[in-house]
């Protein structure tokens, strides 16, 4: 028999949902995927000559996430989120035990070599809804996700990682296409009896059909009392249009406001603006496509005025470029929190800041169940910072995929990148950091799915 400490409690929850019953007449149904990747670069460094390069580095993780729904009635519904194991590398949490003789802690290599303790469960969503005459009512922590996705995105694309989510009120209604949304969050809850919670209202109004859409986003963050007093509009503008095998949209976003920060930052101003647009033909076999972003940056980033705007980080453009923080250098000491990386050097980051972006790709499909596909992003700064005015280019990324989806549900693809670095990197050098970032990055990503 064995002993109770044997059962992960992440696996008895799991197995929980699989097998218990509502209490009353209602559906249980799931959504989700299993994701499992595998990256390849060489280098993030951008060098060969910089004395703290790393070279070749390889990772695989999995993503397993479950999206239960209890439909209690026509009135009421429950619903939740399930990261299992989410970007847990291959081969991490391994399985030990205790020498009762030597008391020396084991790395078991063998097939067992892996723990399942806590099964890596994550319940990161759950929220309940009522549908009522008047609308939707929604209470809880629940995703958060607005047109094209650079300002908020859910997360829940087989290739995304982060995922933006808010515990909140929410009202939804609807009259023919046109929507209206109004929210209220709480977005940080600090000392318990001190002003200082980050809230939010939101009011959204817009106009959906199969084939068009068009809303408005308005929302208003605020901390209402000294010494904490901080607020901040976001408008976003997006629309969307589909005409047979055309497909345009895009979405405009506007920060305005200012106030004291938690750093110790006081009587700062912000004023930031992004901007994307795309437009994607696809014929029987033939498709093409066109991206262009902008998100404005600071060219003074110690002053009193924040103009720096980042797109959301799940809005992917490559595998390299706006992925990854580039370059990135190998540390002297080794440990658990660095893994054995520095970002101390990075010139760009996981996601779109401060740059001007366009992205022309064309696919082809080979056979039905096979696509090839071709793309150029090109990047450069949208503001100089301080005098690097000659600094101004992220470089060139080439990417090439393809996809296979040998049935319904499942699917496969590799895609090769080669960033040819700009200015911004290669003009880059640290007194105590060191240069030489003139180096062409290699990355090879695979990805395969199960959707459901």
């Amino acid at each position: 028999m064995l002993p109770v400490s044997a059962f992960s409690p992440g696996v008895f929850v799991i197995a929980l949902l699989f097998l218990s019953a509502p209490a009353h007449a209602g559906e249980l149904t799931w959504e989700g995927f299993y994701r499992g990747r595998g990256l390849l670069y060489d280098s993030l460094s951008l060098s060969d000559s910089n004395p703290n390069a790393e070279g070749t580095s390889n990772s695989f993780d999995h993503r397993l996430l479950l999206r239960p729904s209890w439909m209690i009635s026509d009135h009421a519904a429950i619903h939740a989120q399930i990261d299992v194991f989410k970007l847990t590398p291959w081969g991490d949490t391994v399985d030990t035990y205790t020498d009762p003789v030597t008391g020396e802690v084991i790395a078991l290599a063998q097939a067992d070599g892996v723990t399942t303790d806590g099964a890596g469960l994550q319940a990161v969503r759950g929220w309940g809804e009522a549908y009522t005459s008047w609308g939707r009512f929604s209470l809880g922590r629940m995703p958060m996700q607005w047109g094209a996705g650079i300002l908020w995105n859910d997360g829940n694309n087989v290739q995304d990682e982060f995922g933006d989510t808010a515990d909140r009120f929410q009202v939804t209604t609807k009259v023919g296409p046109v929507f209206v949304m109004g929210a209220y969050d709480v977005q940080y809850e600090g000392f318990l009896g001190a002003p200082d919670d980050m809230q939010a209202v939101s009011l959204a109004v817009g106009y959906r059909t199969e084939t068009a859409g068009l809303g408005m986003l308005n929302n208003f963050r605020f901390r209402p009392e000294e010494p904490y007093a901080y607020q901040a509009y976001t408008g976003s503008l997006w629309a969307l249009a589909e005409m047979g095998p055309v497909k345009a949209e895009i979405e405009g976003v506007g920060v305005f406001g200012g106030g004291d920060f938690d750093t110790g930052a006081n009587d700062i101003s912000v004023m930031a603006f992004g901007l994307m647009a795309k437009a994607d033909y696809q014929g029987e076999k033939l498709g093409f496509s066109a991206e262009f972003g902008v998100a404005t940056g600071d060219d003074d980033p110690t002053d009193e005025k924040l103009t720096s705007f980042a797109f959301d980080r799940d809005h992917n453009v490559g595998i390299l470029l706006f992925e990854e923080p580039l370059p990135t250098l190998q540390t002297s000491v080794m440990n658990d929190s660095n893994a054995g990386r520095t970002t101390d050097a990075a010139q760009s980051g996981e996601g779109i800041s401060n740059a001007i972006y366009f992205r022309p790709a064309v696919r082809y499909k080979l056979i039905p169940q096979l696509e090839a596909e071709a793309a150029w992003l090109v990047a450069g700064r949208a503001d100089s910072e301080g005098n690097s005015e000659s600094a101004e280019g992220y470089g060139n990324e080439l990417d090439f995929s393809l996809r296979v989806d040998p049935h319904p549900h499942v699917w496969l693809q590799g895609t090769v990148g080669v960033l040819l670095p700009g200015p911004l990197y290669t003009e880059y050098d640290d007194e105590d950091l060191g240069g030489g970032f003139d180096q062409p990055a290699l990355g090879v990503r695979i990805l395969g799915a199960v959707e459901f």
